[in-house]
């Protein structure tokens, strides 16, 4: 029995490169974007700092939302907040949280703050 006929493909090795040439482009697309999200928030002037206090001001309110579901009621306890200072301990910023995130984090955990204009 012969062997059988082997036909190669041409364009094989074209398109094996115009694969591997799609996929760098893509890569670096994306370190690109990576960086250059990490400049402008550092540009920002967002910091990781340390949370110096946490505290939490009762002020009980009933919040009434209107939206596509109707009208939704929500009970608000009060204002959670944490004090978080910059790495060069120059300034304090109060930076208001939701309830989870108040219970996640206690004094002296690192906090990422991104600085209201």
């Amino acid at each position: 029995m012969p062997a059988p006929k082997v036909y190669p493909d041409p364009q094989r090795g074209r398109i094996l490169w115009t694969g591997i040439v799609i996929a760098v482009l893509v890569l670096a697309a994306i370190v690109l974007a990576t960086v250059s999200l990490n400049r402008t928030m550092q540009r920002a002037g967002s910091f990781t700092g340390k949370i110096m206090v946490k505290e939490f001001t009762p002020a009980p309110a009933q919040e009434i939302t209107v939206g596509t579901g109707g009208l939704q009621s929500t009970r608000i306890e009060g204002e959670y907040l944490f004090k978080v200072e910059t790495p060069d301990g120059k300034r304090v910023f109060n930076v208001w949280v939701d309830r989870l995130v108040y219970e996640e984090y206690k004094v002296g955990d690192a906090y990422y703050v991104i600085p209201t204009p």
